[in-house]
């Protein structure tokens, strides 16, 4: 018996070790895996597969899995898995497979930050950098080699996980936040301004995408970083003033009227139309939703067919009804619980915001399978989770051995 506890041991702190490299490898290669099948690959082999073994062989923890959070988020997945019954059951063992997915990501991280302390404030910088080399091969790959010139009329797409217009201004967005939020927070006026420096580049990509759900997001989570951080006045005013000169000068190009200010109204106004048909359509399945299928169409008569709803939380309710959305609200309600302006958790929760409000101009429901989309809600939850949990489990500890 002594002999078998020590081998299972042995095996799960291997595992871990793979996982805890994994976590790290599969987080990056949301911005160099070449494609979503890619970035699904990779998951499977750098942490699904340990942290499978590793559940698979040791009693559910309920405060090492993330406790409440994660309960709410297993408990949404469930119900979202159950609703194919009565959406396209023949779809059911399809959505089984991103149920054991999520599940995976939810209680793996959080496991892993349990038992290993890292830090996440480096890995942070770091994924900044990776972001704007990325996004600087983007822009020069799709401007120079796919056009043969450098254009101001073309919206700019991706060539990884992110390929869409929207997908890769939300990508350039998130990195563009993270390196502002970490300029603001940092103590170093050298480092401010590199990582204001990183920050402008990650914009001319946002920009280039021409993705206005993706600038609002930007615009509204900066501003609330530069509130809850509160940095010096000699930190934050002059970017501030670089940007509102830049942006007096943009309006006085051609392209931004008709990208931009034009095109809101344009764009927006269609959306508009698909939200208050679906809003409609939402009446005759009000509590438990249409259910859940592959097919994601939505048609709308005398108008058009639409792959989803391009609003996440509309489309969670149009799927899963009030129940679905309920348990979206109470989740997204139990990790805002434990806010903090931690420079650990702060960018993260930045993050998530940036994410919550892309999801109300784009995206399918918020369950679905590994993709672009994770990017900007199940990511930065899980980190968050993951942060928060390994902090109580080490206080715990303490206090026990104290």
């Amino acid at each position: 018996m002594t002999f078998q506890f020590l081998m299972t041991g042995v095996r799960e702190q291997k595992m871990l070790s793979w996982a805890s490299v994994g976590f790290l490898v599969f987080l990056s290669a949301f911005l160099w895996a070449p494609s979503r099948d890619g970035l699904q690959a990779v998951y499977v082999l750098s942490f699904f597969l340990p942290i499978v073994i590793i559940l698979l062989f040791r009693k559910p923890d309920f405060h090492k899995y993330g406790g409440w959070p994660t309960v709410i988020a297993i408990a949404y997945a469930t119900f979202s898995v159950l609703s194919t019954l009565w959406g396209k059951s023949e779809d059911f063992f399809y959505f089984v497979l991103q149920w054991f997915v999520l599940a995976t990501w939810l209680c793996g991280s959080c496991l892993i930050f349990s038992r290993r302390d890292l830090d996440i404030e480096k890995y942070l910088r770091w994924f900044v950098v990776l972001g704007i080399f990325i996004t600087v091969v983007t822009i020069v790959r799709y401007y120079y080699f796919v056009f043969g010139v450098a254009t101001s009329d073309k919206r700019l797409w991706g060539w990884n996980t992110f390929r869409n217009a929207n997908e890769i201004g939300s990508m350039c967005g998130v990195i563009a936040l993270l390196a502002f939020t970490i300029a603001v927070q940092s103590r170093s006026l050298a480092r401010t301004w590199l990582f204001y420096l990183f920050a402008f580049v990650a914009s001319i990509g946002l920009l280039a995408s021409f993705s206005r759900g993706a600038l609002v997001a930007f615009i509204v989570m900066a501003a609330v970083a530069l509130i809850t951080v509160r940095p010096q006045l000699k930190v934050w005013l002059p970017p501030v003033l670089m940007v509102v000169v830049i942006f007096l000068m943009l309006l006085n190009t051609p392209d931004v009227h008709i990208y931009y200010i034009r095109g809101v109204s344009e764009g927006f106004g269609g959306r508009f139309t698909i939200w208050k048909n679906v809003i409609e359509l939402c009446r005759e399945n009000l509590f438990t939703g249409i259910g859940m299928s592959k097919n994601t169409s939505i048609v709308i008569p005398d108008f058009e067919v639409f792959n989803h709803a391009h609003n996440a939380w509309l489309d969670t309710f149009y799927r899963t009804g009030v129940v679905g959305l309920t348990l979206v609200v109470l989740h997204l309600t139990a990790v805002l619980k434990n806010f903090s302006r931690d420079p650990k958790v702060l960018p993260l929760y930045l993050w998530l915001g940036y994410g919550c409000i892309c999801g109300l101009f784009d995206g399918r429901c918020f369950f679905w399978e590994l993709g672009a989309k994770w990017f900007l809600y199940w990511i930065p939850i899980g980190l968050i989770t993951a942060i928060i949990t390994g902090s109580y489990i080490r206080k715990h500890e303490y206090k026990i051995i104290k």
